[in-house]
């Protein structure tokens, strides 16, 4: 076949396969609408098991009615596709509901009714440019009773939760009552006034405390008067202590039931107001815990004395070092944990995206215990456990990461406890009951404090989810108390992708910084001591020996000694300088590899390939 024949036949075959391609698209697109194909890591685009439980077990019908002001957000090219994202996740909805949910899309154009049905509705309008042009991008949930949750406006930078707070709103519309939730805590529910922090205006709940009265019925227990409600699903106890002897009984009583039960038990509980300190530059003072004899008979321990420090979940924070050198720092005893730390068997922590702690403990399993503990969540292998005393007025961030020896092992900092337990205190007849444990028990208190999981936009103080740590509250408690609905939503996952290489390189080069900073200050105050060990002597051997001037003077000896010592100070100050410079430079220069590696090293071994490709299959078609 001549070679203009072979080219022919070539343009109309790929011409055939363009046709079919855009056919059988415009085909699917009406016929196969809701069917996709989810290829993201983390199953992003994918609706969650808990969430496809909520839709089949929907008792009454749901309507979703979805504000979106298209004209107006059309030339926003961010808010416009995750606009489309909101409304086909929606439809997905809509779709595994069998029919329960109803799905309006409503354009409320503006001085229109729609408009002013959406704001009725609780819709926020935003402010779009200096014009007045205004836009609308919310979501109102409506039950069978007439109740409405909304969402005032669906925020692109908390897409990872969306999945959980439309959930959520779905749930609390549909329910005739809520379960109850007993709680025992010393820490408040209120946030005390931060002259500080100007976003704050008074003291006000702690956001975790406004989403609890949401989905249950909140009854707190006085610690010196203990009595549980009858009516109570689950019992949750926050930093137990100064607890007396009635509290640890009732406590002791439920856990011996088997009923629910959920414990937070900080070693150094920093979100303490009776431990705060204004001390600057530690990292403040903590409480711990008092369980009395009830965590010996769950066959765990944690110990009050030492705190979590992990190298591989380390918080980023911007730190001054003992050089007084403000730097960006990994505080290992600052816990952002990710997926990696969580059990992926377990309803509630399977789907958890991240948590934050601070001063987390460990637990640990007492040898002879007769209970089963399974761990939920834990640290990672570069972990050690450091001082509480540590992480206080003593506290010192470049100490902790400069003298971290790693365990080589992970260790658990949540646990579910089950098995027979017997009760820490006898009866009247001197017999101790026995029960079957249903406990949770996580070694950290922190993760409720809202600095932990939530922040406020500095421009317009709205707030904004940075950690999973309130969904695993809710998460834990719907599942204790037998409602599953919400045990499967979490965050979609993270869609930042950090350079993990990169973070190890950090840390590594932060160690090696400051163990080297250390040796030199070390080597200046050796010298310095030298120095005054030199003067002195000086004064004691020659105390006859002045000049004109009436100054001691030096022997040879002693004057090339003090020679040495001043020049050996001032090359250390001079490398120590240079130290303090090393960390970021390497750390640039890593990541310009990196950069250089991926964004052009990596496409031009693409783009020669290809081109090798193509050029034998056009020089094998030539020879033929």
């Amino acid at each position: 076949m001549p070679v203009t024949d072979k080219r022919r036949s070539t343009l109309i075959a790929t011409a055939g396969i363009l046709v079919a391609l855009v056919a059988v698209n415009t085909a699917a697109w009406f016929l196969v609408r809701g069917v996709r194909v989810d290829v993201t890591e983390e199953r992003l685009y994918s609706l969650s098991p808990g969430v496809r439980e909520i839709m089949a077990k929907l008792p009454e019908p749901v309507r979703l009615d979805f504000y979106w002001t298209r004209e107006q957000g059309a030339d926003v090219p961010q808010i416009r596709s995750y606009a489309q994202r909101v409304e086909e996740f929606l439809e997905e909805l809509a779709q595994a509901s069998g029919g329960k949910v109803e799905l309006r899309v409503i354009d409320p154009e503006p001085f229109s009714e729609t408009e002013d049905m959406a704001r009725a509705a609780g819709i926020a309008p935003r402010t779009l440019d200096t014009t007045g042009r205004v836009l609308m991008l919310g979501l109102a949930v409506k039950g069978p009773t007439d109740k409405v949750e909304s969402i005032p406006f669906l925020s692109p930078d908390q897409e990872p939760f969306l999945e959980y707070e439309i959930a959520r709103r779905i749930v609390s519309v549909g329910r005739d009552s809520r379960a109850t939730v007993a709680v025992l805590s010393t820490l408040p529910d209120t946030k005390p006034f931060d002259p500080r922090n100007p976003m704050q205006q008074g003291g006000g709940k702690y956001i975790i405390w406004q989403q609890l009265e949401q989905l249950f019925e909140v009854k707190r227990i006085d610690p010196a008067a203990p009595s549980i409600p009858q009516d109570a699903g689950v019992l949750l106890v926050i930093q137990p202590r100064e607890l007396g002897g009635d509290a640890l009984k009732a406590i002791d009583a439920w856990a011996v039931a088997g009923k629910p039960l959920i414990v937070l038990a900080d070693p150094w509980c920093e979100a303490d107001p009776a431990a705060k300190s204004m001390d600057f530059g530690s990292t403040g003072a903590g409480s711990t815990y008092d369980l009395g004899p009830l965590l010996a008979q769950w066959g765990v321990d944690i110990d009050k004395q030492n705190a979590v420090a992990d190298r591989g979940f380390a918080t980023r924070i911007m730190y001054r070092s003992q050089g007084g050198q403000v730097m960006e720092m990994a505080h290992p005893a600052w816990l952002s944990m990710n997926k990696e730390g969580f059990a992926k068997d377990d309803p509630v922590t399977a789907q958890l995206a991240s948590l934050n702690l601070k001063g987390a403990g460990a637990v640990a399993t007492l040898p002879g215990a007769k209970t089963t503990v399974t761990t939920v969540f834990s640290s990672t292998k570069d972990v050690q456990m450091i001082q509480t005393l540590k992480l206080g007025f003593f506290g010192e961030v470049d100490r902790l990461v400069r003298d971290f020896k790693p365990l080589g092992a992970p260790v658990a900092i949540g646990v579910r406890i089950a098995g027979e337990i017997e009760s820490a205190y006898p009866g009247a007849d001197g017999a101790r009951a026995k029960g079957a444990a249903n406990i949770l028990l996580v070694a950290d208190a922190d993760l409720l404090d809202d600095a932990n999981w939530v922040g406020a936009d500095p421009q317009t103080g709205e707030l904004r989810t940075i950690g999973d740590n309130g969904a695993f509250v809710v998460a834990a408690l719907e599942q204790a108390t037998g409602d599953r609905l919400l045990s499967g939503l979490r965050s979609r996952g993270g869609y930042a992708r950090p350079f993990d290489r990169v973070d190890a390189m950090r840390k590594d080069a932060e160690q090696r910084y400051l163990t080297r900073e250390q040796e030199l200050q070390d080597q200046i105050k050796k010298g310095e001591m030298r120095i005054n060990e030199l003067q002195r002597e000086r004064g004691a051997a020659a105390a006859g020996a002045v000049d004109a001037n009436g100054f001691l003077v030096l022997t040879p000896e002693q004057a090339e000694e003090l020679k040495k010592l001043e020049q050996a100070s001032k090359d250390a100050r001079r490398e120590l300088r240079e130290v303090q410079r090393s960390l970021r430079t390497e750390i640039e220069r890593t990541g310009t590899r990196l950069m250089v590696l991926n964004v052009i090293l990596w496409p031009l071994a693409v783009a020669t390939l290809a081109t090798g490709w193509i050029s034998l299959r056009y020089r094998r078609q030539r020879g033929k």
